[in-house]
């Protein structure tokens, strides 16, 4: 299967998107169902740089921690970055018949962000449903850098990149 044909990366930073404390929150309980109107289509979640065993709650809290070390004053910005690694069709359907474990496919990727940004990030993956057609896993990246305190910042060459890590 070439590169090309197995998913896209959506990046949903935007401007005015995810300023709010409360974005944390919203984002990690959406990607892990346990927001006000859960779906049915969760298949796994986990965490890198959090502790996982208690629960969405802390680790929400230990996101929260990290951000209040920010060295630099001012407004905080984006709270959360949120990213989308859509799968395509014949990806979504190779990984179901080799019976490759998603949850570890998510957790590598998710620790692409940890490794080369110091950042928390929490994930998690659905599987097609309603106006989903493809598997996807959402990644919620803490914006402050856990060894530095400084806020984390990316280009579109540098999405691009990681967008290709992904894809092998």
């Amino acid at each position: 299967m070439q590169t090309a044909s197995i998913g896209f990366l959506k990046n949903n930073a935007g401007h005015g998107r995810y300023h709010e404390p409360s974005a944390v929150e919203n984002v990690i309980k959406y990607e892990t169902r346990k927001n006000r109107t859960p779906k049915n289509d969760l298949v796994a979640y986990g965490g890198i740089g959090v502790l996982e065993f208690l629960g969405i709650d802390s680790m929400c809290s230990q996101i929260r921690a990290v951000q209040q070390m920010r060295t630099r004053k001012g407004d905080l910005g984006r709270y959360i970055d949120h990213e989308i690694f859509s799968l395509t069709t014949e990806a979504g359907q190779l990984i179901q018949e080799k019976r490759l474990d998603i949850d570890a496919i998510a957790r590598e990727m998710a620790y692409d962000f940890y490794e080369k940004d110091h950042c928390q990030v929490v994930y998690g993956v659905h599987r097609p449903s309603g106006n989903d057609a493809h598997t996807h896993i959402h990644f919620a990246i803490n914006t402050v850098n856990y060894m530095t305190g400084n806020k984390r910042r990316e280009n579109t060459r540098q999405t691009r990149e990681r967008e290709a890590r992904f894809k092998k």
